[in-house]
């Protein structure tokens, strides 16, 4: 399996903001302010995904935006005050990893999936040096699946 480093350039370093969550208190009650929005941001888009489908393709709407965005903040933080040595490159690594070897999942849709994440990473990659950013190109499935499983 051909992995990540061999496909990406940048190193993607995880913005200060989120290792700045060193003590545990501060952390904990963070991440729980973040669980909650992301539940109900979850709760918005999961009730609308359905409303909002062209063409077999789900419309990306402010819910899906927020649903997202709020799941790439937990991933971010998470990283960020478990691997405070790492850098965005290993996570992205990490996400894709996961996601290539799942079990429940065909083998067919993991590699669409992953494929076409590969491809809108590399073709912004030059233009964009936010992990966030790069984050939001990546499949809301392969983010699910690292967040959730």
């Amino acid at each position: 399996m051909k992995t990540i480093y061999n496909q990406f350039t940048k190193m993607y370093y995880i913005p200060v903001m989120y290792y700045g969550l060193s003590d545990t208190d501060i952390y904990t009650n963070v991440i729980n302010e973040l669980k909650n929005s992301l539940i109900r941001s979850k709760n918005n888009y999961y009730d609308n995904k359905y409303l909002h489908i062209k063409n077999n393709m789900i419309e990306k709407t402010v819910e899906y935006v927020e649903y997202k965005s709020c799941l790439i903040r937990i991933i971010l933080i998470d990283y960020a005050y478990l691997n405070p040595d790492k850098v965005g490159k290993d996570l992205l690594d990490s996400l894709i990893d996961k996601w290539k070897n799942q079990k429940n999942v065909n083998k067919k849709i993991i590699d669409q999936v992953y494929d076409r994440a590969i491809k809108n990473v590399i073709k912004y990659e030059n233009n964009i040096n936010n992990i966030e950013e790069i984050l939001m190109l990546i499949s809301l499935q392969i983010l699910e699946n690292f967040y959730f499983n």
